[in-house]
C-alpha cells in the first residue's frame, strides 16, 4: 500500500482538486482574516498608545517644575517648544481652558509650534482624543499632563513612522502565519478528500470515458471492470453513485442492444417492404397534396413507360384522364383507414391509354398527409368481361337452339324407331340403324349442352362420402368396362361427411372413373384415395397410369368442347368442374410419366365420428 499522506499526481492535475484546494485555501484565509483583523487593529492601537504614553512621560519630566498658573500662556507655549527635542514629536498646539465651574467650558487656542496638528478642540469636545493618518504616518493625540491639568490642553503631532513599520511587520507575520495555516489545512483537507472524494470522482470520470468509448464502438460495456465500482459497496453517496453508474451502463447497453435489434428489424422490414413494393404486380403511387407524385414503384414506371425520375416530376393529372382538381379534393376528404376503389384511364408516355382500377387510401407519414394509390391494369379483365358477356349471349342462343332442336329431334327418333318394325332390305336396315345412332348421339350432345348452359341447382343433403364411393365402386364392378380393370380404394374405413347433391356427385365420380378406365390398358389398376386434409376439408384423388397428358393440353381439359377423344364432345370434364365448384370445392389435374395422371377433387367436409360402411376392392 502507498503512503496515505502522499497525494497522487492525478489529484493536482484534476480541475476538481485544484478548485477544491483554491476554495478551501480562500475560505481559510477569509476565516482567519475575519478572526485576526480585530487583533491587528488592536495591535495598532497598542503601538499608538505606547508612542503617546512614552512621549507624554518625557514631556512631563521637562515641565514638572512649571507653574502654569503663574506664567503667561505665551511663555508657557515657548517653554513647550522644548519637547520638540524628542525626535518623535513634530509639533503641537496649546489650548487654554475657559469658563467657570457653573458655566459652559471651552478652550481657546494659545498657539502652535512646529508642525501643527489636525486634531482641533472641537474634535476633543466630541470625545475624539486622537487622529491617526496612515498615509502620512502622523499621529495627533491629546496629552493629559498633570502640571497642566485644569488650565491647559495640549495636542501633540507625533511621527508615527515607527508605528507603521511595526504595524506592517506585525501584519506580515500574521499574513505569513495565515498562509502557513491555510496551506496546512488545505493540504490536510486534500489528504482526507483524495481517497474519499477526489479519487473516486476521477475514477468515475475515467470509467465514464471508457464506457463512452466502448459504447461508441458498439461493444458491450457490461463486461468492463470499472475503477469506480468498489469491491465492497460504500455506505455513502459516492457508493450510491458508483452503483447507479454501473446500473446505468447496464441499462444503456441493454437499451442500445434493443435499439439495434429494433433498427435492424426495421431496416429488414423496410427492405422487405420495399422489395414487395418494387415486385408488386400493381403500380404504386404516393401522392402529396396538389397531386404531385412523391414516390412510385418499379411497376408504375414499367406500366407507364417513364423512369422513376421522370414520374417524380409529374402529377396525377399527367397520367390519368378526366381527373379534375375537384376529384383530387374529394380524395383528400377520405378518412384514414377507409379506402375507396375507382376506375379510370391511365395514359402512357407514348400516348397510349389503358383501363385501371385504383385503390385509394389516405395515410399520414410523420405528420404529413399523403394519398396511397394502387393501380391495377384491368385490360384483360375488361376483355374477359366482354368475352363472358358474348358467351352469355351465345349460351342463351345455344340453349334456345337446343330447346328448339330437341323437340323435332325427338319426333325424328320416334319415327326412326317405328321404322325398325318394317321389313326392310339389309342395306336400308343398316342406314336406319346408323341414322338412329347418330340421332341418339345428337340427342345426348344436346342434353349435355343444355346441362352445361344452365346454372347448377344443387339439392344438398348430408352425405357419407365414403359410403357413396363404396357403393359406386360396387355398382361399377359389374359394368362391362370394368371387367378387365381393378379399382383400389384407400381411406374408406372412416366416415367422411359432406353437404352435397347425391346425383351430381355421383355424376362427377362416374365421369372421372370412366376417363381413368379409358386411359389404361386391360389388366391395369386405378388407385383412388380419400384423405381428410382437416376437420373441414377432404381430398379425393383418382390416379391411373397410361401415357402422360402433354403439359400444354392440361389447362384445356376442363374447357368446354375441348376433347382428345375421337368420339368425345368435350363437355364431360367441363360439367364435372362446374359441379365440384358449385359444391365449394376444386378440381386439379396433373400428369407425368412417373406419377401417371392424377385428378384431385377437394370438397368441404363435416366433422363427425360416426362409422362408415367401406368396401375395398
Amino acid at each position: 500500500m502507498g503512503n496515505p499522506l502522499r497525494l497522487s499526481p492525478d489529484v493536482w492535475q484534476a480541475r476538481l482538486s485544484r478548485r477544491i484546494a483554491l476554495w478551501v485555501f480562500l475560505s481559510i484565509v477569509a476565516i482567519e482574516a475575519i478572526i485576526l483583523v480585530p487583533s491587528v487593529l488592536r495591535r495598532e492601537r497598542e503601538l499608538l498608545g505606547y508612542l503617546k504614553a512614552l512621549s507624554a512621560a518625557q514631556a512631563t519630566g521637562l515641565l514638572v517644575e512649571v507653574e502654569p498658573h503663574t506664567i503667561p500662556p505665551e511663555d508657557l507655549l515657548r517653554r513647550m517648544e522644548i519637547i520638540q527635542q524628542d525626535p518623535v514629536i513634530l509639533g503641537g498646539a496649546l489650548y487654554r481652558l475657559t469658563g467657570s465651574a457653573n458655566g459652559p467650558s471651552g478652550a481657546e487656542l494659545v498657539g502652535t509650534f512646529g508642525e501643527p496638528p489636525e486634531l482641533m478642540t472641537p474634535d476633543i469636545a466630541t470625545g475624539r482624543s486622537d487622529r491617526y493618518h496612515r498615509r502620512t504616518q502622523r499621529y495627533d493625540a491629546l496629552w493629559e499632563m498633570s502640571p497642566l491639568e485644569g488650565a491647559y490642553q495640549v495636542v501633540i503631532r507625533h511621527d508615527a513612522t515607527w508605528v507603521g513599520r511595526e504595524f506592517y511587520a506585525f501584519i506580515g507575520r500574521i499574513a505569513g502565519l495565515v498562509v502557513i495555516i491555510s496551506l496546512f489545512v488545505t493540504g490536510a483537507t486534500l489528504v482526507v478528500l483524495e481517497p474519499m472524494v477526489i479519487a473516486p470522482v476521477l475514477a468515475l470520470r475515467r470509467d465514464l470515458m471508457l464506457a463512452g468509448r466502448t459504447i461508441r464502438q458498439n461493444q458491450d460495456a457490461r463486461s468492463l471492470l470499472f475503477e469506480s465500482v468498489p469491491q465492497q459497496q460504500r455506505s455513502d453517496e459516492l457508493g450510491d453513485v458508483a452503483i447507479a453508474f454501473e446500473e446505468m451502463v447496464d441499462q444503456v447497453t441493454a437499451a442500445i442492444e434493443e435499439r439495434d435489434r429494433t433498427e435492424q428489424a426495421l431496416r429488414e422490414s423496410e427492405a422487405r417492404f420495399r422489395l414487395l413494393v418494387e415486385q408488386a404486380t400493381d403500380a404504386l403511387f404516393v401522392v402529396a397534396p396538389g397531386g404531385k407524385f412523391v414516390d412510385v414503384n418499379q411497376q408504375a414506371c414499367e406500366t407507364l413507360g417513364y423512369t422513376r425520375e421522370e414520374l417524380l416530376t409529374l402529377s396525377v393529372t399527367n397520367v390519368q384522364q378526366a381527373v379534375s382538381p375537384a376529384d383530387l379534393e374529394q380524395f383528400w376528404q377520405l378518412a384514414i383507414g377507409h379506402p375507396t376503389t375507382r376506375e379510370g384511364i391511365h395514359v402512357r408516355k407514348d400516348g397510349s391509354s389503358f383501363p385501371v382500377e385504383v385503390r385509394l387510401g389516405r395515410i399520414d407519414m410523420q405528420g404529413r398527409p399523403l394519398l396511397l394509390a394502387l393501380a391495377r391494369d384491368i385490360t384483360e379483365r375488361k376483355q374477359v368481361e366482354q368475352t363472358q358477356a358474348r358467351l352469355a349471349e351465345v349460351g342463351e342462343l345455344a340453349a334456345m337452339i337446343v330447346h328448339e332442336v330437341r323437340n323435332p329431334l325427338t319426333t325424328v327418333l320416334m319415327g326412326l324407331k317405328s321404322c325398325q318394325s318394317l321389313d326392310l332390305p339389309p342395306r336400308s336396315h343398316r342406314r336406319l340403324t346408323f341414322a338412329l345412332e347418330e340421332s341418339e348421339r345428337l340427342q345426348r350432345l344436346l342434353n349435355e349442352i343444355l346441362l352445361y348452359a344452365r346454372e347448377s341447382v344443387l339439392e344438398l343433403e348430408t352425405l357419407n362420402l365414403t359410403h357413396l364411393l363404396a357403393t359406386l365402386t360396387q355398382n361399377f364392378g359389374e359394368h362391362p368396362l370394368a371387367a378387365d380393370h381393378r379399382i383400389q380404394w384407400q381411406g374408406l374405413t372412416k366416415p367422411t361427411m359432406v353437404q352435397g347433391d347425391r346425383d351430381k356427385l355421383t355424376q362427377v365420380f362416374i365421369n372421372l372413373l370412366n376417363n381413368a378406365w379409358e386411359a389404361v390398358l386391360q389388366g391395369e389398376s386405378i388407385t383412388c384415395t380419400v384423405t381428410p386434409l382437416s376437420p373441414h376439408q377432404v381430398q379425393i384423388c383418382i390416379r391411373n397410369g397410361g401415357d402422360p397428358i402433354p403439359p400444354e393440353i392440361l389447362p384445356k381439359l376442363t374447357q368446354p368442347f375441348f376433347t382428345t377423344k375421337p368420339t368425345g364432345n368435350g363437355l364431360g370434364l367441363a360439367i364435372t368442374r362446374r359441379i365440384v365448384e358449385a359444391h365449394g370445392g376444386t378440381l386439379h389435374i396433373t400428369s407425368s410419366a412417373a406419377e401417371g395422371t392424377r385428378v384431385t377433387v377437394t370438397l368441404p367436409a363435416i366433422s363427425t365420428g360416426a362409422p362408415a360402411d367401406g368396401v375395398d376392392q
